[in-house]
Order: structure tokens, then C-alpha cells, then sequence
């Protein structure tokens, strides 16, 4: 005859135990506005935080010696801010400055363990590298790429098993871009392969990954765009021209394996599907974008409009294409983050009044009452064995 001993049954009662993703906040980079013709800073870049729940918008920080702002990057504890010749690292949680160094031409930020890799470009200045990855602790840097072995400027950055993947544009020498891939090995501090996004490749602006493909939004020379697929597992390249793209792409970005972006001037979002070289949809929208980003936790999508000197606006969209929200921000909203964290916690379902358990120990049988609740009994591995709704 087996006996049976209860040691848990509490957590049954009325408590569940829950984790899960949910947005914070929205973080936006705005770019401000500088007059090339002055040299004056009107409007100083910023950094502001949209929250989802409330619908307000809050000013963070201004940077005050920036004529622009370009990139952002996060970890569990602090976000990395490029701005015009700064890298800025804030506290995630209290949006302090934490410390700060500065960086000719920093462009793009990308986290992998305790290193930040940056990409670099400048007008009219020849740097000793391109590619630089800093200590994410104490942004001294722990190694370079020079510029002997990646001439060029380089922009986006995604990181895939223990590689950096990073668009090579060369957009800073007018009519001297370029298309390609650098694959930075991360473990081993070296460039291991240069993948060439062939002729219609031209000009990679933004950089995005979905498992192990990695996708590229071409601009070209700007009379035209397209998208570049590349699948890490097998090698396999193909480039496609975006048939509806005339002028090059203002903004760009994926959602559930398919490629959204925005001709320069348009005012609808197309939906491509760059598997089958598709378009599946345009979405009127009534605005040219600026920045564009998906939040799939909540199946809406963010993006900036701005008029490019005195106003900017943060719009949250529906799948749909339907306003949700729009918040007044400031100039040039051009990269949008979602600070995504975990909440987790117990949720009183039902106060249980009283429970009874007899007897105990128990032989082939038990009995328990109690006014409300669901019972689940777990055996000493943690396995469910039984499960009963009052």
C-alpha cells in the first residue's frame, strides 16, 4: 500500500505565477535641427521616452554640443547613445549619464557580451578605422579594425553566433558607395569574410535579421532601392530591386519575416515579402516617415514624422495602418527603440477561506474542501499530476 505525504498544495490555491515581455517605454532619438549654412545648432538632438501605457511623452536629456544623434544600443542594465562625435551610456533605469567618451564619426552601436561594437564614417575626413569595439564597462577601446583591411564607412551592425554582421556603404564618399557584409568575429577580434551584396546592392541603410537571415535595405545611387538576403546557415545570397521604389528609401524595418519600408516620396508603407520577392500591401498612412519600428508584443508599429526644422511627431500605429496615438516630440525623430522588459510577480486570483486536506499521510486516496480555488497537485519533480477546478 503506498502512502502519500501533501507538502504543496498553497501555491494551487487562488496564486498563479506569471512571466512575461512587455514594453516599458519607447525610446526616441530625435535628431534635432543644425543649419549647415550658420553652423548654429537650432534645435539640439534629444532623447525622449514614449509610455504606452499612459500615452505621454517625457524629455529625457538634450545634448547640447551635438549636431546630430545616430544610434542607440541596450543591455540589461544601460543603454549607448551615438551623437556626433559622442558615445553617451545612461542608466537604464534612471536615465543618468553614466559616462561618456568621444569618437569621430560614430555612427551605429551593437551589444555582444561585455563589448560594444561601433561603426564609423564622417564627411570629408579619412579615419584610421571603421570598425571599433569599445569595453561596454568603460568605453576604453579593446580593439580596431584599421582601415587598411575595411576602407570603407560602415553603418548597421546585427550580432548572430558570436559574428557581427555589418553593412559596408561607403556612404560618406558621394558616388563612391559600395555594398557588402563585413562578418566580424567576435570571439576571435578579427574580419573573417567580406560578402559582396553584388551590383544592385549598392549602398546597404539599414540592416535587419530574422533567425539566420540577415536582410539589407539597399538606397543604390538613390533612383532606386532593394533588398538583400543573406542566410548565415547556407551561404545563399540573392539581391531583389523593389519595383514601386524611385528615389531610394526614407525608412525601413521588419516585422514577422517580411520587410516594410517607405519610398522618399511616398506618404504609404509598402509590405514585401522577401522570400518570394512579393509586395503583399500598401498601407496609406498620410505622412513620410522618418524612423519606423515594430513592437510584435503588441502587434503595432511606431514611427517619426518630422518636417525637418521645426516639429516632430511620434505616431503608434495598428497592423492596420489605423492611428493609435500621436505625441509631440521634437525635430527629426529618426531611431525608435522599445525598452522591453520582464515583469514578473504573483496574481491573487481568489482568496481561498479555508481549505481542509485529510488524511494525512494518505493511503490510496485524499480528500480536500475548500469554498473556492483550483487545486493542483505536483508531485516531488514538480510534475502536475492532478488538476481539479472547484
Amino acid at each position: 500500500m503506498r502512502k502519500i505525504v501533501l507538502f504543496f498544495v498553497f501555491a494551487a490555491f487562488g496564486i498563479a505565477a506569471f512571466t512575461q515581455n512587455y514594453v516599458h517605454r519607447v525610446l526616441v532619438l530625435n535628431e534635432g535641427y543644425f543649419d549647415f549654412m550658420t553652423g548654429e545648432v537650432v534645435t539640439p538632438p534629444s532623447i525622449g521616452a514614449y509610455d504606452p501605457a499612459t500615452g505621454e511623452y517625457a524629455l529625457l536629456n538634450e545634448l547640447e554640443e551635438a549636431r546630430f544623434i545616430s544610434g542607440i544600443a541596450m543591455d540589461e542594465s544601460h543603454y549607448y547613445v551615438s551623437a556626433d562625435g559622442h558615445l553617451l551610456k545612461y542608466d537604464r533605469y534612471t536615465d543618468e549619464l553614466v559616462t561618456s567618451t568621444s569618437l569621430t564619426g560614430i555612427r551605429k552601436l551593437a551589444v555582444w557580451n561585455e563589448q560594444l561594437i561601433v561603426t564609423r564614417g564622417e564627411f570629408g575626413i579619412e579615419l584610421e578605422d571603421y570598425i571599433r569595439v569599445l569595453d561596454k564597462n568603460s568605453l576604453a577601446t579593446i580593439y580596431t579594425i584599421p582601415s587598411a583591411t575595411m576602407p570603407y564607412t560602415t553603418e548597421g551592425i546585427v550580432v548572430y553566433d558570436n559574428n557581427a554582421y555589418i553593412a559596408v556603404n561607403n556612404g560618406f564618399v558621394f558616388g563612391g558607395e559600395v555594398g557588402m557584409l563585413a562578418v566580424l568575429d567576435l570571439a576571435a577580434a578579427a574580419i573573417t569574410a567580406t560578402i559582396d551584396l553584388g551590383p544592385n546592392g549598392i549602398n546597404p541603410d539599414n540592416i535587419m535579421l530574422d533567425g539566420d537571415v540577415i536582410y539589407t535595405l539597399n538606397n543604390k545611387d538613390y533612383s532606386g532601392s532593394s533588398v538583400s538576403s543573406y542566410r548565415v546557415s547556407s551561404g545563399d545570397l540573392s539581391t531583389n530591386d523593389l519595383i514601386n521604389v524611385t528615389s531610394g528609401c526614407g525608412t525601413s524595418a521588419l516585422y514577422n519575416s517580411e520587410v516594410f519600408y517607405q519610398d522618399f516620396a511616398s506618404t504609404a508603407i509598402t509590405r514585401y515579402d522577401p522570400e518570394t520577392n512579393e509586395i503583399l500591401e500598401e498601407l496609406e498612412l498620410g505622412n513620410n516617415l522618418y524612423g519606423l519600428t515594430f513592437d510584435a508584443i503588441n502587434e503595432r508599429f511606431y514611427a517619426g514624422v518630422t518636417d525637418f526644422f521645426s516639429s516632430g511627431t511620434l505616431y503608434a500605429f495598428d497592423l492596420d495602418g489605423n492611428v493609435l496615438d500621436a505625441v509631440e516630440v521634437s525635430v527629426s525623430p529618426g531611431t525608435i527603440a522599445l525598452d522591453v522588459r520582464t515583469a514578473t510577480g504573483i496574481e491573487d486570483v481568489a482568496a481561498v477561506t479555508a481549505i481542509q486536506i485529510f488524511p494525512n499521510p494518505a493511503a490510496e486516496r485524499i480528500v480536500i474542501s475548500s469554498a473556492e480555488g483550483r487545486v493542483r497537485i505536483f508531485n516531488a519533480a514538480g510534475n502536475l499530476v492532478a488538476e481539479q477546478l472547484s
